[in-house]
């Protein structure tokens, strides 16, 4: 996929080409791409049989997309789609196979499901991930995906920003806001770079016909934890965060900085030192610059796991070394901090 990423950096600048030729070839590439990757991309059926005064009544099915992340079988789709199923299934080339529930996860909302490969070839034809931290605002993407139980399609976006919520809401790590509607059975689809690596999973609605993904790097992190264990063990500090800008003298603009707005007691980091308005400096050996940072690096860490955060407090700097604990079970978060995420569109809901 050279060429579309070629295509992709001409649509930045001014260019000579006519409009026609260039959209006719963009319109080639995105052909290409969403040819070579939808044999990975699969329907995912969820069935429950709700229950009233004891009587079951007509099963309830429901639709989303998902994706194959590996040859044997394992499939990345949303934790909304699984909630409450009593039996999963994954339809590959109008052909229903039983899936396995490996693990779900409500705070990513992702889940990991499996099938037996051999039901479909031997092997299943796995998308590969890319880096997420290569998006940046104005990259092109292209998501995948099962829009109101219809065959599989693509949809054109750009990376509209890196937020951390929407509103009063928190997402428990930092998430891509793409220009690509999220419409009910497309929960659970990849993301797609010029190289069609996925670099977001589509989680979360969001208002003007865009769409919140949870990114790549934080995706495969709870991969990892739900293959190896089932489930993920996220780590605990116990810090909220939020930005402020400071106005300075040398820039009309000012610069954004990173201050502990509250330190929860009896945490690893009450148990170090740190202290309200402490500045927020680097951690390990990144620099702080936005509360993106806290929660990219927070998000990825694990019970045991030691963090190394530099701060400032009154004009000087520290160095402060905190081991990430569980969170407690009866964690209950300011609303500044809570880790929730903009409501799911529910994915499409039929009776057979």
């Amino acid at each position: 996929m050279k060429r579309l990423a070629a295509i992709f950096s001409v649509l930045a600048v001014v260019v000579s080409v006519p409009a026609a030729t260039m959209m006719e070839t963009l319109n080639s590439e995105v052909a290409s791409l969403y040819e070579k990757s939808k044999d990975a991309v699969v329907k995912v059926h969820a069935q429950r049989t709700p229950v009233l005064n004891g009587m079951p009544l007509t099963p309830i099915r429901r639709v989303g997309t998902g994706f194959f992340v590996d040859e044997s079988g394992r499939l990345m789709t949303s934790a909304s789609v699984t909630e409450g199923a009593e039996s999963c299934s994954v339809e590959i080339g109008g052909q229903q196979i039983p899936a396995t529930l490996v693990g779900r996860d409500p705070v990513s909302n992702l889940a990991i499901l499996k099938i037996d490969p051999e039901k479909c070839g031997g092997k299943t034809l796995a998308l590969k991930f890319g880096d997420s931290d290569d998006m940046r605002v104005g990259s092109l993407v292209v998501a995948l995906g099962f829009a109101y139980d219809m065959p599989c399609a693509p949809v054109v976006g750009f990376i509209g920003s890196t937020d951390m919520g929407h509103g009063t809401r928190r997402f428990p790590t930092a998430h891509l806001r793409a220009g690509c509607r999220l419409s009910p059975g497309q929960g659970g689809g990849p993301l797609l770079n010029h190289r069609g690596e996925v670099v977001g999973i589509a989680v979360a609605a969001c208002p003007d016909e865009q769409c919140y993904a949870l990114p790549s790097n934080a995706a495969r992190r709870v991969l990892a934890d739900i293959v190896r264990c089932g489930q993920v063990n996220y780590g605990w500090v116990g810090l909220g965060v939020t930005e402020q800008l400071l106005l300075t003298t040398n820039s009309a603009m000012g610069t954004m900085q990173v201050i502990v707005q509250q330190v929860y007691s009896n945490s690893p980091a009450a148990n170090v030192g740190f202290r309200e308005r402490d500045l927020l400096v680097r951690i390990g050996t990144n620099q702080v610059l936005h509360a993106t940072d806290v929660l990219k690096a927070t998000f990825s860490c694990r019970p045991g796991d030691q963090l190394n955060v530099t701060i400032q407090r009154d004009g000087q700097e520290q160095k402060l070394t905190l081991t990430a604990g569980e969170r407690p079970t009866n964690f209950q978060p300011t609303p500044q901090t809570m880790p929730v995420r903009l409501p799911i569109i529910p994915a499409a809901a039929t009776r057979p």
